[in-house]
């Protein structure tokens, strides 16, 4: 006697003709993904199928995510295959990473070195996300999956949005509904924002990696987002430092004072990986290939007028020391040949 879910994987096998359904990979509010073979390729793939039963508004959410990622071409971004409409339902097709994501190898720990190449390679394909107009706008870590070469893939566009839209003051909040522990304050509280939400979220996931803990938590939802906007950046272990201001930037509270380019991060990544060698065992040529296209290297220094971004430099603090040294040695001069 067939299952509930057996007999939906028949059902959609029956409908959606091409590609022969294996299982279901994931499901969630508002689509199914199913494993299947792509039966005119014989390749394996990952099938979306929406829920029928969705408003309008959410089939269209879900045919512009089809079109974005469609429209975007980079090693570290999911690809589709096929987009199509059977009646009522609507499904792309779209790589199978058998790598599993990033939320479950975190559970695990991953080394600096990994942490670092991984943010690198996304922060390379957040550029062209941005480049192009696009919002991702839930970058988290189990929208993070991993090929068998272990090649981050940025997946779920689902809610993503384009920039050029006009959106009203005030509306825009209501068009990205990104995961609390991951949002940036900006989204958190109704305002307006920038491609910089996804510069705070990928932050938190870099922050996540490196510590092996969000930089933010509560016991319930409205704490944590309380947490997420009051709370100062969290400071790094001694030993990761220098990255302290990358991390500082990219959780800036103030968009003003956020990373705006993505290839600062890829700049500030390498260069860290150059002055520390004893971090990296050996270089992947995915990053080799990051660096042919980012080309330059930016420092970011801590804000001198911020709590959380205080930096120290010798030759500027040294100058004011030895002009107040030399003022009480003049002034003692003074005193003692008067006296």
């Amino acid at each position: 006697m067939f299952n509930q879910a057996k007999v939906t994987v028949y059902y959609i096998m029956s409908v959606i003709q091409g590609y022969k359904i294996q299982g279901i990979l994931a499901k969630g509010g508002m689509a199914t993904i199913y494993i299947a073979v792509q039966e005119s390729l014989k390749r394996q793939v990952a099938l979306k199928v929406l829920d029928p039963k969705l408003d309008t508004r959410l089939l269209n959410l879900f045919l512009e995510e089809s079109r974005i990622i469609a429209s975007l071409k980079h090693p570290n971004i999911i690809p589709v295959f096929d987009v199509g409409r059977v009646g009522i339902h609507f499904y792309h097709a779209m790589e199978y990473l058998e790598g599993g994501d990033l939320e479950a190898r975190l559970a695990g720990g991953i080394s600096i070195n990994t942490a670092l190449e991984i943010a690198l390679e996304l922060a390379d394909a957040l550029y062209l996300v941005h480049s192009k107009g696009i919002i991702h706008g839930d970058i988290k870590p189990a929208n993070i999956v991993f090929r068998s070469d272990d090649c981050p893939v940025l997946t779920d566009f689902g809610i993503s949005k384009r920039t050029d839209l006009i959106i009203p003051e005030g509306d825009q909040s209501q068009d990205i509904l990104a995961s609390p522990s991951y949002a940036s304050p900006e989204i958190m509280q109704g305002q307006k924002f920038n491609q910089k939400v996804d510069i705070y979220s990928l932050g938190v996931v870099l922050y996540e990696m490196l510590v092996g803990e969000k930089p933010y938590t509560g016991k319930d939802h409205a704490e944590l987002v309380a947490n997420s906007i009051q709370e100062p950046i969290p400071e790094l272990p001694a030993h990761l430092k220098p990255l302290q201001p990358l991390i500082n930037h990219m959780l800036a509270k103030e968009q003003t004072e956020r990373i705006g380019d993505a290839r600062m991060i890829s700049r500030y990544i390498k260069k860290y990986l150059r002055d520390h060698p004893d971090t990296i065992k050996n270089l992947s040529d995915r990053i080799a290939d990051v660096e042919a296209n980012n080309n330059g290297d930016v420092i970011l220094e801590y804000e001198p007028n911020s709590k959380n971004n205080i930096s120290i430099n010798p030759s500027k603090t040294l100058l004011p020391l030895l002009i107040i040294l030399f003022s009480v040695i003049v002034a003692a001069s003074i005193w003692y040949f008067v006296i």
